[in-house]
């Protein structure tokens, strides 16, 4: 009769809602898997002014948030002038986040406007990169989480205009890495009688 879906007809209808939910999955998963965020600092190189008692620059990117400086997850830079530490994340990323841990034994105000700047440059240590924010205080041994969207290869703190100690006991930085698009050159040997050093006259044989 008109109007009445043979029993197959009917089951392929009933699967379309299902195969479009799980399209949607799999697309929300590929897009997961391409642009998920994770802590880019583990993999980068790490660096700073000055080491104070073997409190190495690398400490604040080996994925420890310990607080206690006597666990050596902390660096601290000699008590100088704009004291600094950076990271070189080995590659430009598209940062979103970066989440600094305070030690939690003694002196956490001196963070106190400290400042994160992030760019491409290693100009001045890479501190004339581009400023994301001031850090007005840390609690003793919290994490405070500072959101940057920004781009750049290098994440530097830095302590301006004071004589101080730098100590961080984490550092994470969450981006995506930015794609790098890679140009191809052709190259074309003419075989021609005409004098291609004449613009005109290489136009036109590039035109034939």
């Amino acid at each position: 009769m008109q109007g009445l879906l043979s029993p197959s007809r009917k089951m392929e209808n009933s699967q379309k809602p299902m195969l479009f939910i799980l399209g949607v999955c799999i697309f929300s998963l590929q897009w997961k898997l391409t642009h998920q965020q994770v802590n880019v600092a583990l993999g980068g190189i790490a660096t700073q002014s000055s080491t104070y008692l073997q409190r190495y620059a690398s400490f604040a990117i080996d994925g420890n948030r310990a607080t206690n400086v006597n666990s050596h997850s902390c660096t601290t830079t000699n008590a100088e002038y704009n004291p600094w530490w950076r990271v070189d994340l080995l590659a430009v990323y598209d940062i979103s986040n970066v989440i600094i841990t305070n030690r939690g034994d003694c002196c956490t105000d001196r963070l106190n406007g400290g400042e994160i700047h992030i760019g491409n440059s290693l100009i001045n240590n890479g501190n004339n990169n581009f400023r994301c924010v001031v850090i007005l205080s840390i609690p003793a041994g919290a994490s405070e989480n500072y959101t940057c969207n920004m781009r750049g290869r290098y994440v530097n703190i830095i302590l301006p205009y004071v004589t101080q100690y730098l100590t961080l006991c984490e550092v994470e930085v969450y981006g995506v890495a930015v794609p790098v698009i890679k140009r191809a050159f052709l190259r074309v040997k003419f075989n021609s009688t005409e004098d291609l050093n004449n613009p005109t006259t290489r136009d036109n044989v590039l035109q034939k």
